[in-house]
């Protein structure tokens, strides 16, 4: 016995994507709505310039990092510890400006610990330069 193949007559459904599409503008109009932008805090690398007057009266605090992974200001060691009470007590008017002086061979992480400890000091600016040799 053979059987016959039996043919099936396929229906064609049609999705109607119109609200779909509705849907997703609808949403991203409310994301767009909903988002709140905030202003990071981080390095910026847009500075005055040091030639400015109000600058000029006080020369800014600045510490050292040699090689060999000390923190000097003038030149004596201060460590990472004695850096934000340099910065609190170096003005008790205005906040100070820091110059990070970073020399070849330093450690990128201990120079963003004194930023960092500058900047929680109360520190107006803090800048990173390279030493010149």
């Amino acid at each position: 016995m053979k059987r016959k193949p039996t043919i099936f007559q396929k229906e064609e459904t049609e999705i109607n994507v119109s609200p779909l599409i509705d849907m997703v503008f609808i949403l991203l109009i409310f994301f767009i709505v909903a988002t709140s932008f905030v202003n990071e805090v981080g390095i910026s690398s847009t500075y005055k310039d040091s030639s400015s007057q109000t600058d000029s009266k006080r020369k800014p605090l600045s510490f050292t990092l040699p090689g060999s992974g000390q923190v000097l200001l003038d030149g004596t060691p201060i460590g990472l510890e004695g850096v934000a009470p340099k910065v609190r007590n170096s003005s008790v008017y205005e906040p100070p400006s820091v110059i990070i002086q970073v020399s070849g061979g330093a450690k990128a992480g201990l120079a963003t610990q004194v930023m960092d400890q500058a900047l929680l000091a109360g520190a107006k600016a803090v800048k990173l330069t390279a030493v010149s040799q």
